[in-house]
């Protein structure tokens, strides 16, 4: 069951859910994360998933390492894919990272509701929007000393994955809300757009839809890199009519 909170909230919280939802936030199945990361290796090391979580992994930390500095107290930012599994960890200090890995939270950990219960990424994921869940709001105690923000990342028309980003429950939650939803959209129409493996995979996708030849994608690659039909025909040695007919 998801819900879809009305348009003029950007945001939830478990006051949101449904009680035949809340029902469902429960951890009723037990996965350690070497299982999950051997999953998670063997179902995306090819195809789509794989190009989007690695592009979402380089632009959450080409974000987080411009940004980094102006966040004065400390957090954790957590990346998972849309299936609610961890592709990466970031903490503002080398004790936090310490605490999150002695706590099991680390890459290759679901944070779906039916594994890790309730949490603001299985909450996001729940409600398709960003979702706000408070220390001991949480079912599993290792996040109850925090406060958390998830917002979903919308790619080519879809939510490939969640940011969440969390700090200690002394911390008034809201100030972050238009700050996790900057950063979510950093990520997804600045840093992700710039992926040079993604542009190459989106271009591949178009190239297959129009069922070009290898020979047309090869010219249309240098084109659309405004190569010259000139430069094209010597890069590729055919003739610049050839080019030109392509």
């Amino acid at each position: 069951m998801t819900t879809t909170i009305p348009r003029t909230k950007m945001w939830c919280s478990p006051s949101d859910l449904l009680t035949a939802q809340v029902e469902l936030f429960r951890r009723d199945l037990y996965v350690s994360a070497s299982e999950l990361q051997a999953a998670l290796s063997s179902n995306e090391v090819e195809g789509r998933k794989a190009i989007y979580s690695e592009a979402m992994i380089q632009s959450i930390r080409a974000e987080m390492k411009k940004i980094s500095e102006y966040i004065p107290i400390p957090y954790i930012v957590f990346l998972a894919n849309a299936e609610g599994c961890v592709l990466d960890l970031i903490c503002s200090s080398e004790k936090l990272e310490s605490e999150m890995q002695q706590a099991g939270l680390c890459p290759g950990v679901n944070l779906g509701k039916s594994v890790s219960g309730l949490n603001a990424v299985s909450l996001s994921m729940e409600m398709n929007c960003m979702g706000i869940v408070r220390g001991e709001e949480h079912t599993d105690p290792a996040f109850e000393n925090w406060n958390c923000v998830c917002a979903p990342l919308f790619v080519d028309g879809s939510i490939q994955g969640y940011v969440d980003i969390s700090f200690g429950v002394e911390q008034q939650i809201e100030f972050a809300i238009p700050f996790v939803q900057q950063l979510a959209e950093n990520v997804t129409d600045k840093w992700m757009n710039q992926n040079i493996d993604l542009q190459k995979y989106r271009l591949d996708m178009s190239f297959g839809e129009y069922k070009l030849t290898a020979r047309e994608k090869d010219v249309a690659s240098l084109w659309l890199s405004e190569k010259s039909a000139l430069h094209i025909s010597s890069e590729l040695g055919i003739s610049e009519g050839s080019v030109r007919n392509v």
